[in-house]
């Protein structure tokens, strides 16, 4: 927003546990668009000081996505806190930091790499099918060759059949919607907006 970075990358929803609700109340809020996406095939390690047991693990830091996704395994493991951070890779970074021998990262390979720490486990995540969708955002609209989905964030009156007449207009187009989501307003009681993608061309 500020003009600092041409682009930004941010996960918008996990196959395992679902959207990146924070993402998407950001992209409300914020002048940005959407000009490409991607999917990756996620895999979590946790990650601890070089020498840590398994047992001697007391608290777990990562992003409340990451836990989620690994929820089973953490459930297997008794008194453990679960603390949420920003990202992966910062979990790791604190844990690496940290003057508590017990703390462990919910984080990747390279980021073991990165800050000097072992693997404790590999391959936690609930599922080996496990992906998630990035998207590529800037400042100023763009299109690029071979852009085929559309996102569009639309607001609709409070009344019975508003949302039904704007969906009834793409399927008269002939147009697969990919995706609908509702999202809360912000500041607002029971009001939602709609997060829709289309599969489209662009032009």
């Amino acid at each position: 927003e500020s003009g600092l970075c041409k682009f930004g990358v941010l996960p918008i929803e996990n196959s395992t546990y679902g959207s990146v609700r924070a993402n998407y109340d950001l992209l409300q809020r914020k002048q940005a668009s959407i000009i490409r996406s991607t999917r990756l095939c996620i895999r979590h390690e946790l990650l601890a000081k070089p020498g840590t047991k398994l047992s001697e693990i007391t608290a777990i830091y990562s992003h409340e996505q990451a836990i989620g996704q690994c929820s089973r395994y953490l459930a297997s493991l008794s008194g453990v806190q679960l603390i949420p951070c920003g990202n992966t890779a910062m979990a790791a970074k604190m844990v690496a930091e940290s003057d508590n021998p017990g703390a462990a990262a919910i984080s990747s390979h390279s980021c073991a790499a990165l800050y000097g720490l072992e693997v404790a486990a590999a391959d936690i995540q609930d599922s080996d099918n496990n992906y998630t969708r990035f998207i590529c955002i800037a400042k100023e609209p763009a299109i690029y060759a071979g852009a085929n989905k559309i996102s569009l964030i639309v607001a609709c009156d409070n009344r019975p059949g508003a949302l039904f007449e704007i969906l009834s207009r793409f399927s008269a187009l002939g147009l697969n919607m990919s995706k609908l989501e509702s999202c809360p307003v912000t500041g607002r009681n029971f009001e939602f907006i709609f997060f829709i993608e289309l599969d489209a061309s662009v032009k």
